[in-house]
């Protein structure tokens, strides 16, 4: 036999040719597979998320907002050619797939057609920045690309460097879509007047109370008159007192069925004319400092209060998500006795029974002393008035002791705290579905599962599935090898 017939007939070359062949089979496969994959996801809509924490995949609250939307909405992303982000891209991707018939998602390159933005706003938007419109145009709400992110910073020696962490486009849009199709808009107004924290101070948490289709602004006492039913009047660490004129039209404005945020701290003073009006309703601000001892309900200083959480829909975002409220510089509150059918009180937050309260502000001694109190101290409480059937007949108050909850940047920035103030503005609202849409966590590469079941099914695939796979491989490669 000639060598090239040898070499043609020879084991080696057929397990060499049949290698190639398995080879060349398991590219096509992976190929045609892609393709298909594809095709389902573009025809059907059908792709699993294997990102970190999901950043592709829309929350259950979105989802059951969009699926019953009944009016249409336009989004409008900014994308400049080449500088397309994927995550914006994806967002918007997957809310014209849930509601194809009522969402419509148009690019539009910025360089290419720089006046588009104009006839929404004046500022300069960033590439990837977003704007949702109603059906006609008359209603809208515009996005920058870096408001969808949530920020934090270090500090080096070179000063402080600030980076993303966490996404929060979906909050926005979600936002955005309910406020640009929503029936009727309400108001929320910080009263100005007597040096309390305005809109523009609190801009942070306005972009959220924003969020939630109201629009915020600034109102002197004068203007209280002009208040509609279902607007919010929010008075944020008054440093000086009402007059009785002002005093009457506020309380006016409450005894008609008024909604009021009041917020104060440990280190506002006591403004009698003022806090008249909680008294109206038995609430007290006790001018005291709440000091928590057990080291496990505060957070880096005692009187950096992580207080108990009561059950109620002003809550209900905190506990869905796991998540704590951080209070700083607290007073208590006294609650009020209510023997009226027709209103109720709620306890938002307490600290625990190894609190205590100081009663002397101008102490230095930080251990408890003789005439302090002791805990449990309430620092948030909600009241409201309601008919027989328990429903919403009239005015509504919230009370949070501790105003740097939000007021501070020190403590705006935790979600628990934006949720616990956005969880107000919601009741007050008639919400009852009050669970917060969170933020996309970017700064961990951990594996997250959304349940129990799928973690097991990838824990079996990752122990038993693969293992058994490459060792049958493993098996069949070593028992051909044998024979040759």
């Amino acid at each position: 036999m000639s060598n090239k017939k040898k070499f043609l007939s020879s084991p080696k070359l057929k397990h060499g040719g049949l290698s190639v062949l398995i080879v060349a089979a398991v590219i096509v496969v992976v190929a045609v597979l892609n393709i298909a994959v594809s095709a389902l996801d573009k025809g059907f809509g059908l792709s699993y998320d294997l990102s970190n924490n999901k950043l592709y995949t829309l929350s259950a609250q979105t989802q059951k907002a969009i699926s019953a939307l009944d009016k249409d909405v336009h989004i409008y992303g900014l994308m400049q050619t080449g500088s397309e982000s994927t995550t914006v891209e994806n967002l918007l991707e997957n809310y014209r797939k849930l509601s194809p018939d009522h969402i419509e998602v148009t690019v539009v390159d910025p360089v290419a057609n720089p006046t588009f933005a104009k006839q929404f706003t004046s500022e300069t938007l960033n590439t990837n920045s977003v704007i949702v419109t109603n059906g006609d145009g008359s209603r809208y709400r515009v996005i920058d690309q870096y408001d969808m992110y949530e920020m934090s910073y270090t500090y080096t020696s070179s000063g402080y460097s600030y980076y993303p962490k966490s996404f929060i486009g979906e909050q926005k849009l979600t936002n955005a879509i309910g406020f640009v199709t929503a029936d009727e808009v309400a108001n929320c107004y910080f009263l100005t007047g007597h040096q309390e924290a305005s809109a523009e101070n609190m801009a942070h948490i306005t972009d959220y109370i924003e969020g939630e289709n109201l629009i915020v602004g600034d109102i002197s006492v004068t203007n209280i008159t002009d208040l509609k039913v279902g607007d919010i009047l929010i008075v944020c660490m008054p440093q000086q007192d009402l007059s009785e004129d002002e005093r009457l039209v506020i309380k006016d404005y409450l005894e008609n069925g008024g909604y009021m945020i009041y917020m104060v701290d440990a280190t506002c003073p006591e403004l009698p004319v003022f806090e008249s009006l909680l008294d109206l309703y038995g609430i007290g601000i006790d001018h005291t400092l709440v000091v928590e001892g057990d080291e496990n309900a505060y957070y880096s200083s005692p009187v950096y209060l992580v207080p108990d959480i009561t059950e109620h829909d002003i809550t209900a975002g905190l506990t869905a998500n796991d998540q704590v409220a951080v209070i700083p510089y607290a007073t208590s509150i006294t609650m009020p006795a209510i023997t009226d059918d027709d209103v109720e009180v709620s306890t938002l937050l307490t600290t625990t029974k190894k609190s205590y309260i100081k009663t002397n502000l101008d102490s230095t001694v930080a251990a408890k002393e003789d005439g302090d109190k002791d805990g449990p101290a309430t620092v948030a409480m909600a009241l409201r008035r309601v008919d027989a059937d328990g429903n919403d007949a009239g005015e509504k108050i919230v009370v949070f002791s501790g105003a740097g909850f939000v007021g501070s940047s020190s403590f705006y920035a935790l979600s628990g705290n934006t949720d616990l103030m956005l969880g107000a503005i919601r009741w007050m609202n008639g919400e009852t579905d009050t669970v917060t849409i969170v933020g996309k966590n970017l700064m961990t590469n951990s594996l997250r599962f959304n349940s129990t079941g799928e973690m097991y099914v990838m824990a079996a695939i990752a122990i038993i599935v693969m293992p058994v796979i490459i060792l049958a491989v493993g098996l069949v490669v070593w028992l051909k090898r044998r024979h040759l």
